[in-house]
């Protein structure tokens, strides 16, 4: 497992480096679609799996749109009644294609949950990167996000004692996340010396925090879906880390804190 892991991200970083350094915000934003082509797939397998039965085309078609939307900067009436003719459109095959009318409004729900939380979340970091600096949020971003993760994976696996929340996720321990957000604050720490030299102290530690924090709780919010789909992982395509969703759960609310910090010009 722990020889898989290095080897994907050993695979992966050359590339993602290379993407955001010489590629132009258009061609993040097709990487980021299609993530969340790959990760809408997987939540709307996972629902399938616990018998929900979600529309998945057109919560997929529904993704992209979002998506697009938000990156090319459409107006809020725009947006708001592309959202609401979606929504009709959800309703109107659900009333063409259910059999049953009383598992329509769940197969609707879970089509619309799935599609505002992998594509709407997850579009933010195409947003950050469309911004002046985009590349150097970009690196903050997957760089704090990244090193909680690894910093509570391997502090948990090692030191871990006691347990964080057992009823959604057995496996994570306190130990395991205080040593996530230390690695997070120490990535803001390495940041600010690497790359984004105007950071200070204060922006340092409380958006090292911050986003620590708001990177663990992603992380067990998707531990709770999985629960609640009654699976393990959200795919397997990533080998040792499961599927895209589990590689980015983390960034989904990552991503939009920094975006908002950014946008508040804060930083």
């Amino acid at each position: 497992m722990h020889l898989k892991r290095v080897l994907s991200a050993a695979a992966f970083l050359p590339l993602f480096v290379l993407l955001v350094q010489f590629g132009t915000p258009v061609h993040f934003f097709l990487l980021v679609s299609a993530a969340t082509l790959v990760g809408l797939y997987e939540f709307y397998s996972m629902a399938e799996a616990g018998g929900l039965h979600p529309l998945t085309l057109l919560g997929m078609a529904g993704g992209l749109a979002l998506g697009g939307l938000q990156f090319f900067r459409a107006s809020a009436p725009w947006l708001a009644f592309a959202l609401a003719g979606w929504v009709m459109l959800l309703l109107i095959v659900l009333l063409l294609v259910s059999a049953d009318p009383k598992g329509a409004a769940l197969r609707g729900a879970v089509t619309l949950l799935g599609m505002i939380y992998v594509a709407g979340l997850l579009s933010f970091t195409a947003l950050l990167r469309a911004m002046e600096a985009g590349s150097v949020y970009i690196y903050y971003l997957a760089l704090v996000t990244w090193a909680g993760d690894v910093g509570a994976f391997y502090v948990g696996t090692t030191l871990g004692k006691r347990p964080l929340y057992p009823s959604v996720s057995p496996r994570k321990t306190v130990e395991g996340g205080l040593g996530g957000l230390a690695c997070s604050v120490l990535a803001s720490c390495a940041a600010k010396l690497w790359f984004w030299e105007r950071l200070g102290t204060v922006q340092i530690l409380s958006l090292g925090l911050g986003l620590g924090i708001m990177g663990q709780v992603g992380d067990l919010c998707e531990s709770m879906l999985k629960r609640s789909f009654g699976v393990k992982d959200a795919g397997t395509l990533i080998p040792g880390h499961g599927g895209v969703l589990d590689r980015v759960d983390s960034l989904l609310f990552t991503g939009p804190v920094l975006y908002l910090a950014v946008l508040a010009g804060w930083v």
